[in-house]
C-alpha cells in the first residue's frame, strides 16, 4: 500500500508539473507556431487619404515585422480601385480571393482587437486569387477563416502601394501598384544580411543590382544547375542518351535512406533519364543527383571533377564542388571537415544564365507546378514558391543546408524592347523559406518595375525643330509617351562631336552662347527615371541652324 500511495504522489506530481507547463505555454499572451511571439495591434490605415480606418495586425516578435488581417483589409479596401472579395471555400478549406469584386463583410471587420492572440497557427495559406492557387506564409486564424498576411507579401499579391506614415499607420494610394525602390531598401540594409544578391538580364549580362555579389558561400542544392548542364553536354558529345535507362547503384540506395532524402530508391531499381532529371530539379532529389552524376562518369568522385574542371573553363572563379547535389561532405578523418559546395551569388548567375541560354529546356522541367514520375513511382509538387505567387516565374532551383540558408535562384522572361529575355535573380542565405520567397519576389519585381519603364522609354519619340533669333537659337520638340526628362545636345559637326547642353523638363531649350554665322547641329533624347537611374529614349532628328 506504501508503495502504491507513493506511486500515486509521483504521477499526481508530475501531472501537476504537465499541467503548470501546458497551461503556461498556451496561456502565454504571444506564442506562435512560427517561433515568433506575437503581439496584437490595431493598426490605421488611410486609403486613398480619408479618414482612417482600423485593421487588425501582430508584430511578430519585432515592431514593422506586421501581418495584417486579410478581411479588414478586404473591408478597408471595398469600393476603390484595389478593393477584393475573400470567401471561405469549406469543402476544400481554401480562402478564395477575388480581385475587382465587392466584400461581403462577416462581422467584426475594421473593429479593434481584444488584445488576445487567440487561436492562430503559422502556415503556408491555403488560397486562390482570381482562380490561381499562390503560396504565401502568415497566421490562420481558426474562428473567422481569416488569414493575418506580410504586409509586403499583401502588397506583391494584389499589386498594391502601401507604405508606413507612422508607427502602426500604414498609407494605400488605390492609384499606383506596387513599385520596388531598390536603392532605400539597400540603403535600408534588406539585402544586406543575406550571403549574396545578384539580380541580372541573362541575355545581355546587364546588372540590375547586387549585393556581397562576389562573396563565395555555400549553395546548397542550387549545385544542382551546374549537374543538369554536365549531363546535358554528355548526351550532346554522345556518351550518354536521354533515352537512357539507369540502373541505381547502393550509393544512390544510401543516399535515398539519408535523413535529407527525397525519394526511396534500392539498389538495382532502373530509372529514366527524364524521371532523374524531373526529381532532380523539381522537388530537389540528392538521389537522384548522385544517380546521374555516376551515370554520366561512372563515380561521383569523377564527376565531381568534372564539376571543379568546368567551372574552371567557364571563369566561375570562387565555385568548389565536394558532391553532385550540394549536401554537406565530411572528410575521412577523425576530427572531420564540413565541407559544402560554394560560389558567389555573381558565379551563379553566370552559371545559370548560361545553362538557361545553351539548355532552355531545362524551364519546361523547372516550371512544372507539379510531376508524376512513373518510373520511381512518386508523385509531388514544385519547391519554388515564385511559381505559384509570381506570373511569369519559370524557375530555376531552391536550396537548403544550415550553413547556406535557405538559396533561390529565379528566372523570368520579360520582354525588354522587341525582344524577350531571361531576368535571372540569385539570393542566398536567406534565413527561412518565407524570407527566401519574398525577397526574391521583391528582386524579380523590380526587374518589371525597370523594365516596363525601359520599354516606355524607347517607345517615346521625339521630333525636333529649331527657329533663330538674333543672339540665340530655340530648340523645340514634341514627343509621344511620358517622359520624366529630355537631354538636348549640340555640335559643329552633323555626324560628330555632339555635347550635352540642357537637362530639363520643358520641351523647349534657348540656346543663347551661340556666334554669329556659325552653323549648329542639334538632337534631342527622352528618359524616364527609374530609382534615379536614367533610361534613354532614341535620339531625335537631327536638326540645324545658323546663328544671328
Amino acid at each position: 500500500m506504501k508503495n502504491q500511495n507513493s506511486m500515486r504522489k509521483r504521477f499526481a506530481s508530475l501531472f501537476l508539473i504537465l499541467a503548470v507547463t501546458v497551461t503556461m505555454c498556451l496561456g502565454m499572451p504571444g506564442i506562435s507556431f512560427a517561433g515568433d511571439q506575437l503581439n496584437p495591434v490595431d493598426m490605421k490605415i488611410i486609403v486613398d487619404a480619408k479618414d482612417p480606418v482600423t485593421v487588425k495586425a501582430y508584430n511578430a516578435s519585432y515592431t514593422y515585422n506586421t501581418y495584417v488581417s486579410m478581411r479588414d483589409m478586404a473591408k478597408a479596401l471595398s469600393g476603390t480601385a484595389k478593393g477584393f472579395a475573400m470567401t471561405f471555400d469549406e469543402e476544400s478549406e481554401t480562402m478564395v480571393i477575388e480581385t475587382g469584386e465587392v466584400y461581403t463583410p462577416v462581422g467584426g471587420e475594421n473593429e479593434p482587437g481584444d488584445g488576445q492572440v487567440g487561436n492562430v497557427s503559422f502556415q503556408m495559406a491555403k488560397m486562390t486569387i482570381d482562380g490561381k492557387s499562390v503560396k504565401y506564409y502568415g497566421y490562420k486564424a481558426g474562428t473567422d477563416n481569416d488569414f493575418y498576411i506580410k504586409i509586403v507579401d499583401f502588397s506583391l499579391a494584389l499589386d498594391i502601394d502601401a507604405d508606413y506614415s507612422a508607427k502602426n499607420t500604414l498609407k494605400i494610394n488605390t492609384a499606383n501598384g506596387f513599385v520596388v525602390d531598390i536603392d532605400q531598401l539597400d540603403q535600408d540594409g534588406y539585402f544586406s544580411f543575406l550571403h549574396g544578391t545578384v539580380l541580372g538580364n541573362g541575355d545581355t549580362g546587364k546588372i540590375l543590382y547586387s549585393s556581397k555579389k562576389d562573396s563565395k558561400a555555400a549553395i546548397a542544392s542550387t549545385t544542382k544547375l551546374m549537374t543538369y548542364l554536365l549531363v546535358m553536354e554528355a548526351i550532346d558529345a554522345g556518351k550518354i542518351s536521354m533515352d537512357d535507362i539507369v540502373v541505381l547503384s547502393k550509393a544512390v540506395e544510401e543516399e535515398s535512406y539519408s535523413e535529407d532524402y527525397v525519394i526511396h530508391m534500392h539498389e538495382g531499381q532502373k530509372a529514366t533519364m527524364t524521371d532523374l532529371l524531373e526529381a532532380m530539379l523539381v522537388p530537389s532529389s540528392n538521389e537522384a543527383a548522385l544517380a546521374l552524376a555516376e551515370h554520366v562518369a561512372g563515380s561521383e568522385a569523377a564527376f565531381v571533377k568534372m564539376m571543379n574542371a568546368r567551372a574552371k573553363k567557364m571563369g566561375l572563379t570562387t565555385a568548389v564542388f565536394y558532391n553532385p547535389h550540394g549536401l554537406p561532405n565530411y572528410t575521412a578523418s577523425a576530427v572531420t571537415s564540413k565541407r559544402q559546395n560554394s560560389m558567389s551569388a555573381m558565379d551563379l548567375f553566370t552559371l545559370a544564365s548560361y545553362v538557361v541560354k545553351k539548355y532552355p529546356k531545362i524551364t519546361d522541367i523547372t516550371s512544372k507546378k507539379s510531376i508524376d514520375l512513373k518510373s520511381l513511382d512518386f508523385q509531388t509538387s514544385n519547391t519554388n514558391p515564385l511559381l505559384y505567387n509570381m506570373e511569369g516565374v519559370i524557375g530555376l532551383k531552391t536550396g537548403t543546408t544550415n550553413r547556406a540558408g535557405s538559396c533561390l535562384v529565379s528566372a523570368i522572361p520579360l520582354k525588354v524592347g522587341n525582344k524577350t529575355q531571361m531576368i535571372i535573380a540569385v539570393e542566398l542565405g536567406a534565413e527561412t523559406s518565407a524570407e527566401r520567397g519574398e525577397k526574391s519576389a521583391v528582386l524579380l519585381k523590380y526587374a518589371q518595375n525597370y523594365y516596363a519603364s525601359y520599354n516606355e522609354a524607347k517607345a517615346i519619340t521625339v521630333k525636333a525643330s529649331t527657329s533663330v533669333k538674333k543672339g540665340s537659337v530655340t530648340v523645340k520638340w514634341k514627343t509621344t509617351g511620358n517622359a520624366d526628362g529630355y537631354e538636348v545636345y549640340r555640335s559643329l559637326k552633323k555626324a560628330t562631336g555632339y555635347g550635352k547642353k540642357k537637362t530639363t523638363t520643358k520641351t523647349s531649350y534657348v540656346n543663347a552662347s551661340v556666334k554669329k554665322g556659325q552653323r549648329y547641329y542639334y538632337k534631342v533624347k527622352a528618359y524616364k527615371l527609374v530609382n534615379g537611374n536614367k533610361i534613354y529614349s532614341s535620339w531625335s532628328n537631327v536638326v540645324t541652324a545658323v546663328a544671328k
